[in-house]
């Protein structure tokens, strides 16, 4: 009888703990389940929408749109064109050709002034031509003086004395002597520039052949220029001596005093020889020039 009461006894503590096991269970369970519960039921807290700013009366107002000027660049000012130069150098024709090309070899425009009547008139013009340089003639005349030791202008010069119809005569001569010639310059002249009626007889005949022509102001009461103009014939007017003393040194001052008249008139012409020396000095000064002077023929300077 006692060994039945301890396995009763031994069965009902082990009810007992699984009573009490299932109902640390369900406790444990309900516990888990109400937070479970209440997770969900209880809404995340959002933040708080932030109230629309009221514009600024300053930042309220449109903002003013750039000027179509103030967003432009700034123009720059038109460059000033260079003031022009020309050369014109006379007495070609009775100078051996080897100075001749060295002369036209110089890299610019300019012109040459070729003397009628010369053994080496038309090679002269030839070899000007060839290199690019304009051709004239240059057209001998009566000096003051004449026929006075170094006055003696040359073969069929324009005498004071000649009539009309010879001094007509021999200025188509000269002209049909020089080819490519395309305009005029007097050769010493300084008894016939000054006189208005031999004048208007030479320049005649250079408007039939649409020459142009250039008073070489051998003499300071020329009127050749005016008689010109009134033909309406293009012209210009010599500024500048370049070699009367073949000195470089005055050579060069000459040649400064021609920049200078061309930067305050805005154009010049300058005459020199066919000179060794002017030769060697203008193969000096051309190339200082450049970026002072734009180089042109008298042609383009008169027309």
């Amino acid at each position: 009888m006692a060994r039945g009461k301890g396995k009763k006894t031994s069965t009902l503590v082990l009810l007992g703990w699984a009573a009490l096991m299932l109902a640390l269970g369900l406790g444990a369970g309900l516990i888990l389940g109400q937070q479970g519960c209440g997770k969900r039921e209880t809404p995340a807290k959002q933040a708080p929408k932030p109230e629309p700013k009221k514009p600024d009366k300053k930042s309220a107002e449109p903002k003013a749109k750039p000027s179509l000027e103030a967003a432009k660049p700034p123009s720059k000012e038109p460059e000033r064109p260079l003031p022009r130069l020309a050369l014109v150098i006379d007495d070609l024709g009775y100078i051996q050709p080897e100075l001749v090309t060295r002369l036209c070899s110089l890299p610019v425009a300019f012109s040459v002034a070729v003397l009628p009547f010369l053994e080496h008139t038309r090679e002269s013009a030839e070899i000007a031509h060839r290199l690019g340089k304009e051709v004239m003639l240059h057209l001998p005349m009566e000096p003051i003086g004449y026929p006075g030791l170094g006055r003696d202008p040359g073969q069929n010069a324009i005498l004071y004395n000649l009539p009309e119809p010879e001094v007509r005569r021999r200025v188509r001569l000269a002209l049909d002597d020089i080819p490519y010639r395309v305009g005029v310059n007097n050769h010493m002249g300084s008894r016939i520039t000054p006189d208005r009626t031999r004048m208007g007889w030479v320049l005649q005949e250079l408007k039939a052949r649409k020459c142009f022509f250039v008073d070489s102001r051998t003499e300071k009461d020329s009127v050749a220029y005016d008689v010109a103009e009134q033909l309406g014939i293009p012209a210009v007017q010599r500024r500048v001596f370049l070699d009367d003393d073949k000195a470089f040194p005055e050579m060069e001052k000459q040649w400064e005093r021609a920049l200078k008249l061309a930067e305050k008139e805005g154009f010049v012409l300058i005459i020199g020889h066919i000179y060794p020396e002017t030769v060697e000095a203008l193969e000096k000064l051309v190339p200082r020039a450049k970026g002072q002077v734009r180089f042109v023929t008298a042609g383009q300077l008169v027309h």
